[in-house]
């Protein structure tokens, strides 16, 4: 090395240090790397979870052959009222749905929007042959739509879930005993003039 010039002396540790930095920056990247990855995991956890609160929060129901529940808790807006429409459909043609009752209990505020998805959806349930019960209109919300001048005279209205579900029964020709069975009555010619 005593006869390396001082300029090479100088390139040697500057390349030391290169060298030095290379190496740094290789495990920079490798934890740049790394977080990439976790983040993309953590991404995907994400998702999957939305997914599964989607899911959840609008669920459908089977309570009786050809009947299905859909009850909506909480604020519907344009990106749920999308979902809303494309579950009920869905649990329309894979439980061969008669009846779909749609419960609003839970839904605190409806105003014109929110009335018109609902009429979408019943329309649409309509189309593929099921009949649509709207219940659980609190005082606050009747009001609301009679205020609004929101038309829901070509859907069915029941105070509650309970009498959404004896409605379609009745419809269907049946009913419920006062131990919870469903009895099978005979149809007469004055229920199909109903």
């Amino acid at each position: 090395m005593s006869n390396i010039e001082p300029d090479g002396a100088a390139l040697i540790a500057e390349l030391a240090v290169l060298r030095t930095r290379v190496a740094e920056l290789e495990e920079q990247a490798t934890k740049v790397q790394h977080l990439e990855a976790a983040l993309r995991e953590r991404a995907e956890e994400h998702e999957q979870l939305v997914a599964t609160i989607r899911a959840i929060s609008t669920p459908v129901i089977p309570v009786f052959d050809e009947i299905i529940v859909l009850p909506l808790v909480g604020t519907v807006d344009s990106a749920r009222s999308a979902q809303i429409m494309e579950t009920l459909l869905t649990g329309v043609q894979e439980f061969s749905a008669e009846f779909v009752i749609i419960d609003i209990t839970g839904v605190p505020i409806v105003d014109t929007s929110v009335a018109n998805h609902l009429l979408q959806a019943a329309r649409a349930a309509t189309l593929l042959g099921a009949q649509c019960v709207l219940v659980g209109i609190s005082a606050d919300v009747a009001q609301t739509i009679v205020q609004l001048g929101v038309n829901l005279s070509n859907i069915t209205t029941c105070s509650n879930l309970q009498a959404g579900i004896t409605f379609a029964l009745q419809r269907q020709g049946r009913s419920v005993s006062e131990r919870g069975d469903v009895q099978h009555d005979a149809v007469t010619f004055a229920d199909l003039r109903r």
